[in-house]
């Protein structure tokens, strides 16, 4: 039996491989001079995941991963970082940094757990610029972006007239209220925003209420986009009955879109990967074995490592 699912993976590893290498059409990725490079979709899901640390002062670094297709180039990158609790390793940020980066943008998440909204303003300050003197990136604007107490740190680094190479946020989960039915709001930063932000939150975020949020976004002088994503707690992640089948949220592609329109270069569905004509077959027909197969803990653990190779499915 264990036999038979070594089989179906190493079958269905070929097959992908056959289809990604000789019949992926050609796609354009953005270069740094904002002319068009041709790439093909192997080339784009051949993700660099670069750890690094980085120097924040007082002999302090911050751990960070950075996260680009490989050999690409573009002016414009992508920070995010984590919320209160977690690190950059979070599903939501993790994730995302990986839809950003196959559109041919670099992307990187770090960790700082500081619990002072001051404290950690400074840190991703001295992250942003640790990336624009990166030559081999060739960055030359930024958008940051972070989730829950990170949105709170995005709104204040897109409020900083001394940063001019901040182009846009990305508030994941913004914490906008401290529990349900709240009137102290942390929207204190809201009147002082630059940049255009985008804001995705769930429906039933109790930190994010619709209709107060809907009245306090008013009060950003910046252009603002809002997404509200259908049935998504504080994790922003939605609630899915397909346990067994990787999905992206639909919703990432709505912000990958919004950041490919910032860096001035055309969204491109055919790379994302709920749209790319290479990846949901191959997790449905896993998906398919994996129930065939049952409880069978080898047939588990290979399967785990088809949907982590196959469909960057964390393990």
């Amino acid at each position: 039996r264990n036999d038979t699912v070594r089989v179906f993976v190493e079958a269905v590893k070929l097959a992908f491989q056959h289809r990604s290498t000789e019949q992926a059409s050609p796609f354009p990725c953005p270069t740094t001079q904002g002319t068009m490079a041709t790439k093909s979709v192997a080339d784009v899901e051949q993700l660099e995941d670069q750890a690094v640390e980085i120097s924040v002062g007082d002999d302090k670094t911050v751990k960070a991963v950075v996260v680009r297709a490989k050999d690409s180039k573009a002016a414009l990158a992508v920070i995010l970082t984590h919320g209160a609790g977690g690190d950059l390793d979070g599903e939501q940020i993790t994730l995302l940094s990986h839809e950003i980066a196959k559109q041919g943008l670099c992307c990187v998440r770090f960790t700082y757990k500081a619990p002072q909204i001051k404290k950690r303003t400074e840190v991703y300050t001295k992250v942003v610029q640790w990336l624009l003197d990166q030559k081999e990136y060739g960055v030359q604007r930024v958008i940051v972006g972070g989730r829950s107490m990170g949105a709170r740190v995005v709104l204040e680094l897109a409020s900083d007239k001394s940063l001019s190479e901040i182009a846009g946020g990305i508030c994941l989960s913004y914490p906008l209220q401290k529990e349900r039915g709240s009137s102290e709001l942390r929207n204190t930063a809201f009147p002082n925003v630059l940049s255009p932000v985008l804001f995705a939150s769930g429906t039933e975020d109790p930190q994010c209420q619709r209709e107060v949020m809907k009245k306090a976004i008013k009060t950003i002088p910046s252009k603002v986009e809002m997404i509200w994503v259908q049935g998504a707690n504080h994790s922003g992640m939605p609630k899915s009955s397909k346990k067994d089948v990787f999905e992206i949220p639909d919703y990432f592609h709505s912000i990958v879109a919004w950041v490919c329109e910032l860096a001035k270069e055309p969204f491109k569905p055919e790379l994302a990967t709920n749209n790319s004509p290479e990846r949901p077959p191959v997790a449905a027909m896993i998906a398919k074995r994996r129930r065939d197969e049952g409880d069978d803990p080898e047939a588990k653990r290979q399967f785990d490592l088809a949907e982590s190779v196959l469909c960057r499915k964390p393990r």
